[in-house]
């Protein structure tokens, strides 16, 4: 498990995800958590789907 108090804009929490490692993030300013947010909800759409040169 990663903790990250200080989440900014996601980027240990994307990190996690690639690595297969769960994470627990925050942060006081909800600008900050809004775009965390965007930016992890973003990455899982691209990185589960699958890729046409995945099959090949």
């Amino acid at each position: 498990v990663v903790l990250d108090p200080f989440m900014g804009s996601g980027q240990t929490a994307i990190a996690a995800i690639k690595t297969n490692r769960h994470f627990i993030g925050y942060d006081i300013e909800e600008e900050y958590v809004k775009l965390s947010e965007k930016r992890i909800k973003e990455f899982l759409m691209e990185f589960k789907s699958p890729k046409l040169f995945d099959f090949i």
